[in-house]
């Protein structure tokens, strides 16, 4: 009875550590190229993310999907809003890691050297300076709403 308690217990771990959440399955459809069905699931993380850092790469897979297809001025909007994300969360950190210093390459280096390579193919800087503004208050929204539900 004991070995059987142990088995079943045993698969369920393993089905519980097979599952997926839309992060991952957008992760492997954008490593098989298809951006367009991971999509659907990158939206899904952004919309409801697991935790901050899920957000910030959500938005930085669709960076790259965007610039992929050559839509400069969305690739821009994407990395923008995973660099904003992503140095909230090291500015946040209050356990200082190697994840922390990870992170701190992406927000200091990696997508800052991303940005200034797509504001040229995005051209007017007026166009650029209108992506910032609308990222930072699509973020500064959800922000909100998820303060306001707090208090309610």
């Amino acid at each position: 009875m004991f070995a059987l308690v142990m088995v079943t217990m045993a698969c369920m771990l393993v089905a519980c550590g097979a599952q997926k959440n839309d992060l991952d399955t957008g992760y492997a459809l954008f490593k098989k190229g298809d951006c367009a069905g991971a999509e659907v699931y990158l939206d899904s993380t952004i919309a409801q993310p697991d935790d901050i850092m899920d957000l910030a790469y959500a938005y930085f897979l669709k960076g790259q999907c965007a610039e992929k297809n050559g839509d400069a001025a969305l690739a821009y909007e994407n990395f923008y809003a995973s660099k904003v994300v992503t140095c909230y969360a090291v500015d946040e950190e209050t356990h200082v890691n190697l994840n922390t210093y990870g992170r701190s390459e992406f927000c200091e280096r990696i997508i800052p050297e991303r940005l200034a390579k797509l504001e040229s193919k995005v051209g007017d800087p007026a166009k650029v300076e209108a992506i910032m503004d609308k990222v930072d208050g699509i973020l500064t929204d959800r922000y909100l709403q998820r303060f306001q539900k707090r208090l309610n």
